[in-house]
């Protein structure tokens, strides 16, 4: 009789058992599943960010707006510099190492177009990173959902969040492509409409987008493609020491005090 009961408990145990470790793997399986309140990944999320009364954060963030200033600079400074590095050539006049330089710098690549790579580039960064769907070929299977491929009927199923910062860069860099074509930001008015145009462009889009993650995104990729771009160029540009010219002539005919006599130090002329 006791063998019976000994043998229902460990029945009732085992099953006991068996109900729990169910259950945690119930528990386990759906915390490790994909959530639908993630409208970023979604095509046409039902519930699509709109306009929010409460903004954490800002339509351009002050990084934003500082990267951007010094990228405009930077490229009036560099097209000022090159147009006077062609005239110098075009009158035959003898040309620095610094106006080889600004001339040759032009070459191969131009502030216009890193500031597209490195802004599409970041696009599809985030794209990666965050499992986004966009312009894919190919349908994407994801674990409780799918995003089908591209058809000539509807196009690309892209995510929302791919389709906002995708828009957003495209439109910028129409309008970076479009300084280029005109010989880039030559006077100050030129470069701070420039600065202002994209800035106002970000302002649009961002004002019907709620999403703070999705903000902060779409002020990251202006940050990155601005300062990256001022780092490129400025590997490609004369330094501050290649632009100092120093007039040997000048130093050596200038009085150097009272004597009598001029006595000139041509290694300190030639490093100032």
């Amino acid at each position: 009789m006791k063998r019976g009961i000994d043998m229902k408990k460990s029945t009732m145990l085992a099953f006991t058992a068996a109900l729990l470790m169910s259950a945690a793997s119930i528990t386990g399986h759906a915390a490790s599943a994909p959530t639908y309140d993630d409208n970023l990944i979604l095509p046409n999320p039902a519930s699509a960010p709109g306009l929010s009364n409460v903004v954490l954060v800002p339509v351009a963030s002050p990084q934003v707006v500082q990267s951007l200033h010094d990228y405009v600079k930077a490229w009036e400074n560099a097209e000022q510099k090159i147009a006077l590095a062609k005239a110098k050539r075009d009158n035959h006049e003898q040309l620095t190492k610094a106006d080889k330089k600004w001339l040759h710098s032009k070459d191969k690549h131009n502030y216009a177009d890193y500031f597209r790579t490195h802004s599409l580039g970041r696009v599809h960064g985030f794209e990666t990173a965050l499992n986004w769907n966009g312009e894919n070929r190919n349908k994407n299977e994801y674990e409780y959902f799918e995003t089908p491929k591209y058809n000539e009927k509807d196009g690309f199923v892209n995510s929302y969040g791919y389709n906002v910062l995708r828009g957003m860069v495209d439109r910028v860099n129409e309008v970076v492509q479009k300084q280029k074509q005109v010989g880039g930001p030559m006077t100050d008015d030129e470069a701070q409409a420039l600065e202002d145009a994209i800035l106002d462009i970000l302002a649009q889009e961002q004002e019907h987008v709620s999403n703070e993650e999705l903000r902060h995104y779409m002020n990251e990729t202006i940050w990155f493609a601005s300062k990256e771009t001022v780092k490129n160029k400025a590997s490609e540009e004369p330094t501050a020491a290649d632009e100092h010219v120093v007039d040997l002539r000048k130093a050596i005919n200038e009085p150097m005090g009272s004597n009598d006599y001029n006595k000139v130090d041509l290694r300190s002329a030639i490093q100032q």
